[in-house]
């Protein structure tokens, strides 16, 4: 049974990988320049998703995550927005310049000319804190 399955597949295998040797993996250039040596960046697939690298790896080791934003500016400081995801790859919406000067940060996408107050924050705050559950300590049998 073995014979039957490993023979064609030994010779598909063969066929496969001279047909591959002339394919040559391209990575997509960015139009972002390496801050370390001044090459433009590539870009990456990894374990997470889309990053930016540097070409140059062995020496140089920069990366840069992809920063998604959107057009519409901070409600506090008029600032860029950006995207980002929780852990659980739920979307909340912050501003660049958090947590240094601005502190704008919500679930809710911001729209144009709106207010921002700061309970707002602390509602994402308490949405975002772990929920833990009581225990009981259980009772051990005296021998």
């Amino acid at each position: 049974m073995i014979r039957e399955f490993y023979g064609p597949f030994d010779e598909e295998i063969k066929k496969v990988e001279k047909e591959l040797e002339h394919v040559e993996l391209v990575d997509e250039v960015s139009d972002v320049q390496c801050e370390k040596c001044g090459r433009m960046m590539v870009y990456k697939y990894g374990r997470y998703g889309k990053f930016l690298a540097c070409p140059g790896y062995p020496e140089c080791k920069n990366t840069k995550p992809i920063v998604e934003t959107i057009d519409v500016p901070c409600p506090k400081c008029g600032a860029t927005v950006q995207v980002r995801k929780t852990k659980r790859k739920r979307n909340y919406y912050i501003c660049e310049n958090n947590p240094a000067s601005c502190d704008y940060i919500s679930w809710n996408k911001p729209k144009k000319g709106e207010k921002w107050n700061s309970e707002d924050t602390a509602e994402f705050k308490k949405e975002t804190t772990k929920k833990t559950r009581k225990t009981t300590k259980r009772r051990t049998k005296k021998k």
